[in-house]
């Protein structure tokens, strides 16, 4: 907790982007899953967090993507 705080006084801001649609901008896709129960191009799962600074992407979250079965 203490870490997250310290990011924010920076202006730091953690991207967790678990049920969003996937944004290239932001998402590193790093597999795509079938999945009939959520919508294509869907993040289902994240394996790492991302991070902004000032509103760049720093670091892109990676993540798992769902496609049509």
């Amino acid at each position: 907790k203490g870490f997250l705080e310290t990011l924010a006084k920076f202006n730091i801001k953690q991207i967790n982007p678990h049920g969003e649609p996937f944004d290239p901008q932001l998402h590193q896709a790093i597999a795509q899953v079938p999945n009939p129960a959520v919508a294509p191009n869907t993040v289902i799962d994240v394996m790492q967090k991302g991070y902004t600074l000032n509103g760049r992407v720093i670091r892109a979250a990676m993540v798992v993507v769902s496609r049509a079965p």
